[in-house]
């Protein structure tokens, strides 16, 4: 059996302080590769193939073949459609009629497929392309609402999109360590100061 893709990504916020974020699902953690459609050229992180090679393979494992300019730039027009649709999503908008169908020609491409050990064959390793398709039926799982709500954090100077699967489906914050826990202590601080 395959062990589920690591959601958790790096952010570096203009105050420099590095910190681990987990958006909930692999198309969303996808979508932080790039600028989640905010126009920042330096959020790019995937500059080269080899790049989302390192990602995919951080994430999957070893794969058969090395991505090449091609599937890089099918990769972010995926990566472009998921955060668009995400953030519709996080604010209640219908989803953009083109990034539900790059979305979904994605996901009717072969993806991962689970393995079962034990056998006497060891599963073969993945193509980028499959690994593309994998990210995008994770969305259409997170989009669909099949696995959460997709929500926006409700910190004013945050706005992270993040995938709610907590149990009451009432998570407002990107994290409880970070704007959760600025937003506490604002509350004590405002009811002990007056």
């Amino acid at each position: 059996m395959n062990e589920p893709a690591d959601t958790k990504v790096w952010l570096v916020p203009a105050d420099g302080r590095r910190w681990r974020f987990d958006p909930g699902s692999v198309s969303l953690a996808f979508g932080y590769t790039g600028d989640f459609g905010h126009g920042v050229e330096e959020w790019e992180s995937l500059r080269g193939a080899s790049d989302l090679d390192a990602w995919l393979s951080e994430r999957f494992g070893p794969m058969s073949a090395a991505s090449d300019s091609e599937v890089l730039c099918s990769a972010k027009q995926l990566r472009a459609a998921m955060t668009s649709a995400a953030r519709a999503a996080a604010v209640g908008r219908p989803l953009d009629a083109g990034d539900v169908d790059t979305i979904n020609d994605w996901a009717s491409r072969p993806a991962l497929h689970p393995h079962l050990p034990g056998g006497t064959t060891a599963p073969t390793p993945p193509t980028p392309a499959q690994l593309l398709a994998t990210i995008a039926h994770d969305g259409v799982r997170s989009l669909s609402g099949a696995r959460g709500t997709i929500r926006e954090c409700t910190a004013e100077d945050c706005r992270l999109i993040f995938l709610d699967t907590s149990r009451p489906q009432n998570r407002r914050w990107c994290s409880m360590g970070r704007c959760g826990g600025r937003a506490k202590a604002r509350t004590h601080y405002a009811r002990h100061t007056h």
